[in-house]
C-alpha cells in the first residue's frame, strides 16, 4: 500500500477561532462581554441561523431568555463571538422578534427556502448542510456553539446528585450549585479506516461498508468508538474486525475531525487488509464491498454507489485516495 498523504485540513476540520479561554471567566454571566461588543451565533437543536451566505450575526438581534450562552472567543481582528444555545420557546420568540423588524411571518423562518444558506432573509440549516459554505472563522464558531449546545441539552443533572446543574466558566463547565463540583464538555473519540488490500499485480482496492440502517447504495468507511483502556491503534484493529472479520494491520494515523453529532472526535486512519476474504457482522454493517478505484469511479458516476461527501473525514479519506494516482 503506497503511503497516503494527511488529511488537508477542509470542511469541519478548518480553525480560525482564539477560544480566549482566559476572558470566559469564572460563572456563566456574559453580560460584560456583552457589553463589550460581543456578537451573537445562534444555534437550536444543531441547526444554525445564517443568511447572505454565512451565520446570521447581528447587533440588531434581542437575545430571548430562554437560552444558554457561551463565550466562543474572538477572531484575529479582536471581534468576540457568544454561541447562544436557545431551547425552544427561545426559539420562538427569536423567530417572532426577526420575522418583527423584517415584516415577515414568523413561520417562514421554519422552513429553509429554496435558496438555503444564500437566502437574503436568516433561516435555520443544520451545520452539515452549512460545513462547505462557511469560512474558517465561521465554520470554527459553528463546531463549538453546536458541540456544546448538544452537551448542555444532554447535562444539565448532575450525574452524582440527580440535582440541576448551572452553566459557570462562561458556558464551558455545568456545575452543581448545591456540592461545587464541576462537570465538563464531554468529546467521543471514533476511529474511522481507509481499508485498503494490494494484490499481486500492485492493483489497490478500498473495502466499503454499508450500514443496515442506511439505503442501498449508501456506501461509507467504516468506523467504531474507541473503548476504554485502549490506544487508537487497537481500536482500529478491533473495530475492523468486529464489523467485517478482517485482521488489518499497519494503522497509520491521517487527519482528525469534529464531527459534533452530537459529541464525536473522528481520528481517521488507514490499515492494510491481507487479502479480500471479509464477513459482514449484520448487526451494524449489512454489506461490504471492495473496489478499486476503476470500480469506484465508475459506480459513483452510474449513481449505484453514493459515497460520502467531503463534509467528513470519510469522504476526504476515500477521496484522497482516489485522487493519489
Amino acid at each position: 500500500m503506497k503511503p497516503l498523504p494527511p488529511v488537508k485540513p477542509i470542511s469541519l476540520a478548518r480553525h480560525g477561532i482564539d477560544r480566549d479561554h482566559l476572558s470566559r471567566g469564572q460563572d456563566g454571566d456574559l453580560q460584560e462581554l456583552w457589553a463589550s461588543g460581543a456578537k451573537p451565533v445562534f444555534e437550536h437543536r444543531g441547526a444554525l441561523l445564517v443568511a447572505a451566505g454565512g451565520l446570521f450575526i447581528s447587533d440588531l438581534v434581542m437575545v430571548p431568555g430562554q437560552q444558554t450562552e457561551i463565550y466562543l472567543g474572538r477572531d484575529d481582528e479582536g471581534v468576540r463571538y457568544i454561541g447562544v444555545s436557545l431551547d425552544d420557546s427561545g426559539r420562538s420568540q427569536l423567530d417572532t422578534s426577526l420575522a418583527t423588524s423584517r415584516a415577515r411571518d414568523a413561520t417562514d423562518l421554519l422552513t429553509a427556502p429554496g435558496e438555503g444558506i444564500d437566502s437574503a432573509e436568516p433561516v435555520w440549516l443544520p451545520l452539515r448542510q452549512l460545513a462547505e459554505s462557511l469560512d474558517d472563522v465561521q465554520v470554527s464558531l459553528a463546531c463549538e456553539i453546536v458541540g456544546l449546545g448538544n452537551w448542555h441539552r444532554a447535562h444539565q443533572f448532575s450525574p452524582r446528585t440527580g440535582r440541576p446543574t448551572r452553566p459557570a466558566r462562561g458556558g464551558w463547565v455545568r456545575m452543581d450549585p448545591d456540592n461545587g463540583s464541576e462537570h465538563f464538555p464531554r468529546t467521543d473519540p471514533a476511529v474511522i479506516v481507509l481499508i485498503i488490500n494490494t494484490d499481486e499485480a500492485g492493483v489497490e482496492r478500498v473495502l466499503l461498508g454499508n450500514n443496515a440502517a442506511w439505503e442501498a447504495d449508501r456506501y461509507s468507511l467504516l468506523a467504531g468508538f474507541v473503548e476504554p483502556g485502549e490506544t487508537l491503534e487497537h481500536a482500529v484493529i478491533r473495530e475492523v474486525f468486529e464489523e467485517a472479520h478482517v485482521e488489518v494491520a499497519n494503522p497509520q494515523y491521517l487527519g482528525s475531525q469534529p464531527w459534533p453529532f452530537p459529541c464525536s472526535l473522528m481520528l481517521g486512519f488507514s490499515a492494510e487488509a491481507p487479502s479480500l476474504e471479509f464477513a459482514a457482522d449484520k448487526a451494524e454493517i449489512a454489506t461490504l464491498t471492495w473496489f478499486t478505484r476503476e470500480e469506484l469511479r465508475a459506480a459513483i458516476e452510474r449513481g449505484t454507489v453514493r459515497a460520502p461527501g467531503l463534509v467528513s473525514i470519510a469522504g476526504q479519506l476515500l477521496y484522497s485516495w482516489l485522487d493519489s494516482i
